[in-house]
């Protein structure tokens, strides 16, 4: 019957992912889609949600995460679901699980090995082969990364490409969009991205616009050189002719913060220009990122073996050491850097190492804060994380107020349960989209409610060309989360990042009850996403 639906939710004050003002609305689902907006006649409907006093929301759209590969390893996705998430979009900051070069595939293989992940694949195909064929609890999109494509056809060379190289890339590149990824990303402050000129990345940007996808970019500076960076990015923009995305927008370090305004000027004056560009950004005034970010580029040339080499060499290292501290000083990285995860499967390690900023440690170990961090990246063989406190309040609160700006997590998936549950994550790996409902939208006032919903689905969705998702509309995918807008907030902390947030009462996904009163159920209904 054509009045008969699948799921009804009554009685819930629809904000429906436009900005629009809320309005008091029944919704009807049918199948995996939104079939009526109205006044719906509960009778004869096999589930009907009740939600008076709750928002009802298209499901919230991460932008910007990194569970290229734990997707493979934890399909319930919780950390993202219980928070609202029900799509995300992945290989961002210039590294996608595809191409995978030889070393980078030997690489992966050992450090997922611990998880029992078996990484088969190398190239674009064999990947979405794969991921395709793992149940998931929420949708999941790809980029192609910069970072992953020089990989994979030059390799860690600090060098421009020679000709067939560029072909060999743009190749790669397009073999990975028209596999279904929906652009590129690149990292520009790590390797082998920042061995890369403008010329090169506008080159590659130019395939993109030609596909129809969107380049994302980590710029090459979010301090010293922010405004050179922003400049960077928008001649890309221009001369290739592509969307452009600027990945968590920041300004990081203190003498660094007064240069917001200037960098929102260039912002402006590219969108009036007519340039399609935009920004994520994540609630929080910490990053976590790599502690390899620390070394100068120069060190990491030639891969992984190299730069165990060069770490592990007194006067290379000397040298070293007098680079990073001409940037800032001992105290500052001894302060500024917490341990957040650290590669060894040893549980107690983990548990002595996270938590503690590189000051502590090096006070336990009776060394100076950067020896203790280079110690540890060698002892790891590079694989070491950190958050890193490097922003205010203030600019944070301003950024999220832009009406350019979406909201990324900038983190991978985890759970409570398991390996997942080790170390001490970014809090925003849990409480990024309930965070910016509770804190930012219903305590600070920064954003209205309409507007936060707004950039964490319908905005995003725009920006990557998510067709039928973002919005609450007929005909639209039901993918919708419904929350309590009194009560939700993140409950993850830096010192007790692993937990879920609260009033989350119900995410639906393909038109399946995933989260009931805030339960993960078990459905697997999401899908892998690719561009048409």
């Amino acid at each position: 019957m054509e009045n008969t639906f699948d799921i009804v939710i009554k009685n819930g004050t629809i904000v429906d992912g436009t900005g629009a003002p809320g309005r008091k609305a029944d919704l009807g689902i049918r199948g995996d889609k939104i079939a009526l907006i109205g006044s719906i006649d509960t009778q004869d409907h096999p589930s009907v949600i009740d939600a008076a006093g709750l928002m009802v929301a298209p499901g919230f759209i991460d932008v910007h995460s990194h569970s290229d590969f734990l997707c493979l390893i934890e399909p319930r996705s919780e950390s993202k679901v219980l928070d609202g998430v029900t799509t995300e979009i992945c290989g961002n900051c210039g590294s996608s699980p595809f191409p995978l070069s030889k070393e980078t595939l030997t690489r992966k293989q050992e450090g997922y090995s611990k998880y029992g992940l078996a990484i088969d694949w190398q190239d674009a195909d064999g990947f979405f082969a794969r991921v395709e064929s793992q149940p998931s609890s929420i949708n999941r999109g790809f980029l192609a990364g910069h970072s992953s494509i020089r990989d994979f056809v030059i390799g860690y060379d600090n060098r421009p490409p020679t000709g067939r190289e560029l072909s060999g890339m743009k190749d790669e590149l397009t073999g990975a969009m028209e596999a279904g990824a929906f652009g590129l990303s690149s990292g520009l402050i790590y390797p082998p991205g920042c061995f890369a000129g403008s010329e090169e990345i506008i080159e590659l940007c130019r395939e993109v616009s030609r596909l129809g996808g969107v380049y994302t970019t980590h710029m090459r500076s979010e301090g010293e050189k922010l405004l050179e960076a922003v400049e960077e990015a928008i001649e890309v923009s221009r001369r290739a002719k592509v969307s452009l995305q600027i990945s968590h927008i920041k300004t990081a370090g203190k003498e660094n913060w007064s240069k917001l305004g200037p960098v929102k000027g260039l912002l402006d004056s590219a969108i009036a220009e007519g340039l399609d560009v935009s920004c994520d950004r994540y609630p929080y005034v910490a990053a976590a990122t790599d502690l390899n970010v620390i070394l100068p580029n120069w060190v990491q040339v030639g891969g992984m073996e190299k730069q165990m080499e060069r770490l592990t060499d007194p006067p290379t290292r000397k040298r070293i050491t007098e680079e990073i501290l001409n940037r800032s000083n001992d105290e500052w990285y001894g302060e500024t850097m917490v341990i957040s995860d650290v590669h060894t499967a040893s549980p107690e390690y983990k548990a002595e190492l996270s938590g503690k900023n590189l000051g502590e440690l090096g006070r336990e170990r009776n060394r100076p804060p950067l020896d203790l961090a280079l110690d540890l990246l060698v002892e790891q063989r590079g694989r070491v994380w950190i958050v890193a406190f490097s922003m205010c309040e203030e600019n944070l609160e301003e950024i999220l107020g832009w009406d350019f700006v979406g909201i990324g997590s900038d983190s991978s998936l985890r759970s409570q349960n398991g390996l997942l549950g080790q170390g001490k994550p970014h809090p925003r790996t849990y409480g990024t989209f309930s965070r910016v409902l509770g804190r930012y939208s219903r305590d600070r006032g920064v954003l209205s409610l309409e507007e936060a919903v707004h950039k964490m689905t319908g905005l995003s969705a725009r920006k990557i060309h998510l067709d039928g998702r973002g919005e609450i509309r007929e005909g639209y995918f039901a993918d919708i989360t419904i929350f309590d807008p009194k009560s939700t907030m993140d409950r993850a902390t830096y010192q007790e990042p692993h937990q879920y947030s609260r009033g989350i009462e119900y995410v639906i996904v393909n038109g399946h009850i995933t989260v009931d009163r805030g339960i993960h159920t078990g459905a697997m209904d999401g899908k892998v996403l690719r561009r048409k």
